[in-house]
């Protein structure tokens, strides 16, 4: 602004002194008379303002800004040719097959997958913080049909189509290194929201070793299945804790998770089969589930042979020792062969143990929980309604106590809770093994 300034002041002087005479005729001439010469003035002028603007143009700023101006302009137009060339060559060199493609391809798929991103749109609806891996792959199983949640667990992906044609949607979802890829896929109408649940299924030599809580990052990726392509619109990760498989955890209020201790119910591990050549030392006649041994009733068949397995684990030295480190949150409870090894239960590890010996034979066994304490019942009759109790922990330490005062206290603990109406008031509580088995719930692989 300042250079302009004086660069028309200049202009306006040599005006005024050509072109104004003194007694302010016409300024043809000036005091003296003398003419002006206009090519001459028209000279000086261009010679002025040339020598300004060249003044003006060599400023660095100015030298700066024009390089750059030139350099876009002339290096734009020849990139501009050269693009249009390449072009040009690669049109002429294709068959109108591959033409088309290229253009459906690079233009109208790309107007496509941008139309279908614009009207969908995926969250996370939910996520549970904790996994427990001892249920962990049975999640579907134990919240199916519940009063409580209606969104899968413990993922739930919810996905709004605000468009106005239905989408073809699929979800997956995995923990790297943890799962494996869980997928599902499903229609989601114009203007409304769907819910997704992929399953993670955790693979057992991964949770089989840890011994604390493990924050892992789970995966999640929504596609839209349109033009045959997989078209991604969501892709999110949270993180999320995997607990050992001796963890029993808390789950969401309202479900429940008494029959999941079934898992913990192992009939066919190798220190389960153990037992049996012991039981055969035993039982030379024979042994096994809801038959006639002698001259004995089904009932008292039955019992005698949990009398046996009685017996032998009263020899193994197990001592009464209560989990007081889990390593994670949650109670922690022994699998029944480690109990086995370690040679330490407390009343509901010893009450899986005796159900896991008690199943692989094929009597049905039943889990009783009152407040505080478990203890082990079973059929005496193939299905029927009739119960007999044992309360374990009279097999541990130095001097177990005989089978029949295990059992007059078991029968003793069972019939005060119904005298009190704990299992009808649900404050007491018998898991049956069987009924477990048929509902889908399995025996957690362990080694």
């Amino acid at each position: 602004m300042k250079k302009i300034g004086i660069f028309l002041g200049i202009v306006s002087l040599m005006l005024f002194a050509a072109c104004s005479g003194e007694n302010g005729a016409d300024g043809a001439s000036g005091q003296d008379g003398a003419s002006v010469n206009a090519d001459s003035l028209a000279s000086v002028l261009r010679g002025e303002i040339t020598k300004k603007l060249w003044d003006s143009l060599r400023s660095e700023e100015v030298i700066d800004s024009v390089y750059d101006s030139l350099f876009i302009d002339a290096f734009s137009q020849a990139w501009l040719d050269s693009a249009r060339e390449a072009l040009r060559d690669s049109l002429l060199s294709a068959s109108y097959d591959s033409l088309y493609k290229v253009l459906y391809d690079s233009v109208y798929n790309d107007i496509y997958e941008k139309s279908v991103i614009r009207d969908l749109f995926g969250n996370i609806y939910s996520s549970k913080a904790d996994i427990y891996s001892a249920y962990a792959n049975q999640y579907p199983l134990m919240y199916k049909d519940t009063s409580v949640f209606h969104y899968p667990v413990p993922l739930a992906i919810a996905v709004q189509n605000s468009g106005s044609v239905w989408h073809t949607v699929l979800v997956k979802a995995w923990i790297p290194g943890y799962s494996d890829t869980g997928s599902v896929t499903s229609f989601v109408n114009p203007d409304s929201t769907k819910i997704f649940g992929p399953e993670l299924n955790l693979f057992p030599d991964k949770y089989l070793g840890l011994n604390a809580a493990t924050p892992v990052e789970v995966q999640v990726r929504a596609y839209a299945l349109d033009n045959d392509r997989e078209i991604l619109f969501f892709a999110e990760s949270y993180t999320t804790n995997i607990h050992p498989v001796q963890i029993r955890g808390a789950e969401y209020k309202g479900v429940d998770t008494d029959p999941w201790l079934t898992v913990w119910v192992t009939p066919n591990m190798d220190s389960i089969a153990a037992i049996h050549t012991e039981m055969a030392d035993s039982l030379p006649g024979g042994y096994g589930g809801y038959q006639l041994f002698n001259d004995l009733s089904i009932e008292e068949s039955v019992n005698h042979q949990v009398r046996v397995v009685y017996d032998i684990l009263t020899q193994k030295g197990i001592t009464y020792v209560n989990n007081t480190d889990a390593g994670s949150l949650g109670q922690k409870v022994k699998y029944p062969q480690e109990v086995l090894r370690l040679k330490q239960a407390n009343c509901l590890e010893g009450t899986l143990l005796f159900a896991s010996i008690l199943e692989s034979i094929g009597i049905e066994p039943l889990i009783v929980i009152i407040p505080g304490h478990s203890f082990l019942g079973w059929r005496t009759s193939d299905g029927g309604t009739t119960y007999n109790f044992v309360e374990t922990t009279f097999a541990w330490g130095n001097a177990p106590s005989s089978f029949e005062d295990a059992v007059k206290k078991g029968v003793s603990e069972y019939n005060e809770q119904v005298t009190a109406g704990n299992f009808t008031a649900g404050v007491s509580d018998i898991v049956d093994v069987a009924a477990a088995r048929i509902a889908g719930i399995r025996p957690n692989d362990v080694p």
